[in-house]
């Protein structure tokens, strides 16, 4: 028969474990993005522009239609 040591004795006890010391998650959607401000700027930039350049006929007439809605209101 095997003597109960002194570290065997404690093997029941559970130290007490707050809810309020556990690492709290962070907060949003994960950071993945690796570029700084002025490069997203940039990059919104150049997409706006392909856009703009690919559909071109109709951006114009979105543009007209909402300045003629614009004009009505006013007048």
């Amino acid at each position: 028969m095997i003597q109960p040591t002194q570290t065997m004795e404690n093997t029941t006890e559970v130290p007490y474990i707050s809810i309020y010391d556990r690492p709290k998650r962070p907060k949003g959607r994960p950071k993945t993005c690796t570029l700084s401000d002025e490069e997203k700027a940039q990059r919104k930039r150049d997409i706006a522009t392909t856009y703009y350049n690919n559909n071109f006929e109709y951006v114009r007439l979105q543009k007209r239609i909402w300045l003629d809605k614009k004009y009505e209101q006013h007048t």
